[in-house]
């Protein structure tokens, strides 16, 4: 399946329950919550904002349909040029991989996986995909943690929900096995999280991350290429002492040719807005030394 396909299916469920709650008035809703984001997203680098509130269904699909697909087909292309980096062997050395996607509620970051491992199955020997989605907002879970019943994948899915809010320590001081990952991503969040740094509290997120995480563990970080996330995040990763494999800033991505919105069908029709398709984006690929 492409992409846009899976994107197709969780646009399907959410639709269905923002018809629950709004019935014939969802898709101005929708409209509503598409400018919602978009003010909010013009507004990340403001101190004091207020954190985006993803709870309203109308909000989530919103949030699916006019960017999932494209920040995960991003995520793709990253891992390409990464696996290009290592001789075009594999990324991944055995059947069972694990996946942390930190602020991955959206579902970019775990389709985005799915579809490099069905991408590359004949190179990479990965059977089994545990994933751990960590997100503040709970109602992501119904989303994508019964993706696996959708599939036609070589790769069985193992997909859990886990609250998450980096700037509440209580919420990830005792949680230790979504530490244990091979792979983290951090797709579009370090962005939404920066200002909210107030007195420190997501860098002892950080530090905590990095810290737990097992020697050899791989890190992908992309974002919107503003200079100022990528140097709050190089001060991370780099007073953490990883090393970074590959990186780029600020180049424009566009999703590959297979892609194709197309299959979103009816919806490229209701709202008066078009799934977003090309950014400027900096990314960094980073490993905990063993």
């Amino acid at each position: 399946m492409t992409i846009f396909e899976l994107v197709k299916i969780a646009l399907d469920e959410l639709y269905a329950e923002g018809q629950r709650q709004y019935g014939a008035a969802l898709d101005g809703e929708i409209i509503g919550k598409i400018a919602y984001l978009s003010k909010c997203y013009g507004a990340l680098t403001s101190d004091g904002r207020a954190p985006i509130d993803y709870r309203d269904p109308a909000t989530r699909f919103a949030y699916v349909y006019k960017y999932v697909a494209a920040h995960g087909d991003y995520v793709v292309q990253i891992l390409q040029k990464f696996k290009a980096s290592l001789g075009n062997g594999a990324i991944f050395n055995d059947e069972n991989l694990r996946l942390t996607c930190v602020g991955g509620g959206p579902g970019s970051d775990i389709i985005a996986v799915l579809k490099y491992l069905d991408d590359n199955k004949t190179s990479e020997p990965v059977k089994k995909l545990t994933c751990y989605l960590l997100d503040k907002e709970q109602a992501w879970a119904d989303t994508w943690t019964e993706l696996d019943d959708q599939l036609n994948s070589d790769v069985s899915l193992h997909a859990n929900f886990q609250p998450l809010d980096v700037t509440a320590p209580d919420s990830w001081a005792s949680q230790r096995r979504f530490l244990q990952a091979d792979l983290f991503t951090l797709s579009y969040f370090v962005s939404e999280v920066r200002s909210l740094d107030i007195g420190g509290v997501v860098t002892e997120f950080w530090k905590t991350l990095f810290a737990g995480a097992k020697p050899g563990a791989v890190f992908l970080y992309d974002d919107n290429g503003h200079t100022d996330f990528n140097a709050y995040f190089d001060q991370q990763w780099q007073g953490a002492g990883l090393e970074c494999l590959i990186s780029e800033d600020n180049i424009r991505l566009t999703p590959r040719f297979s892609e194709q919105a197309s299959e979103l069908g009816s919806y490229l029709t209701k709202f008066g807005q078009s799934p977003k398709l090309q950014s400027y984006i900096s990314y960094r690929v980073l490993r905990k030394p063993t």
